[in-house]
């Protein structure tokens, strides 16, 4: 296939879906090609730009990094051993996605350890974490939509409530249940969700500052489930129909 016959779509569309993720990695320089393609390609998987069962096809994605094949098969190699493509028919790479069954207990289970990092985190937060909390507080409620920039607060908001506890596996972990759960979160919500998690973080700060930790624990499970119900019942609707194929 020609540079001529794909040029406009292929680089529109990635252009479209990197624009934003590659400014948020280290220069290419500083890293092998294949590893900034693989980073920069499992961003955008976990952002929702590539549909579940979409095709990663080789020659588009060429043409824009500007590399041959070759660092585009590695980096698709890498994303396959970490379950987020697999491959196909003519060594092409499709999407994996997310049943409701898993996502729902990927959320569950997210519920279980930040309820542990909240509780264990409250003690040690100092004047300075939780004012930035408040802040983050203030920004989320200009926020206007369910998009990349609520994504950003939000995650925000919980590793600022986190990182006193140094359980630096757990919130490894929680970060990587978030990762895959996050696109699947944002097709199903809207505005009264964002609201309404908004007021929820209010409260589990409101509980932290009281110094009722056990409060700030549960409330901090309900937050989680109460993300895992908008999810049920957006599948339950039939959004597994309109989030495409596995």
């Amino acid at each position: 296939m020609g540079m001529s016959s794909l040029s406009k779509k292929a680089l529109a569309m990635s252009a479209a879906r990197f624009a934003r993720i590659l400014d948020a990695h280290p220069a290419r320089e500083q890293r092998t090609t294949p590893d900034y393609i693989a980073d920069a390609l499992r961003v955008a998987i976990y952002d929702g730009q590539f549909k579940d069962g979409e095709e990663l096809n080789q020659v588009e994605l060429a043409s824009y990094f500007k590399v041959s094949r070759v660092p585009i098969r590695e980096a698709l190699r890498q994303l396959q051993a970490e379950n987020l493509v697999r491959s196909i028919a003519h060594r092409r790479a499709v999407v994996i996605g997310l049943d409701p069954e898993e996502m729902l207990e990927l959320i569950e289970i997210r519920a279980v350890l930040e309820g542990f990092l909240v509780a264990k985190a409250g003690p040690r937060l100092d004047a300075a974490a939780l004012r930035r909390l408040h802040d983050l507080c203030d920004e989320a409620d200009r926020i206007r939509d369910y998009g990349y920039n609520w994504v950003l607060k939000n995650w925000e908001f919980h590793r600022t409530l986190y990182q006193p506890s140094e359980s630096k596996a757990a919130i490894a972990m929680v970060e990587h249940l978030n990762l895959r759960v996050e696109r699947y979160v944002r097709r199903s919500g809207g505005m009264r969700r964002l609201r309404q998690a908004a007021t929820e973080h209010r409260r589990i700060l409101k509980d932290v500052e009281r110094g009722n930790f056990a409060a700030a624990r549960k409330r901090m499970q309900e937050h989680i489930l109460q993300t895992r119900e908008q999810v049920r019942r957006f599948y339950a609707r039939g959004g597994a129909a309109r989030r495409g194929a596995r």
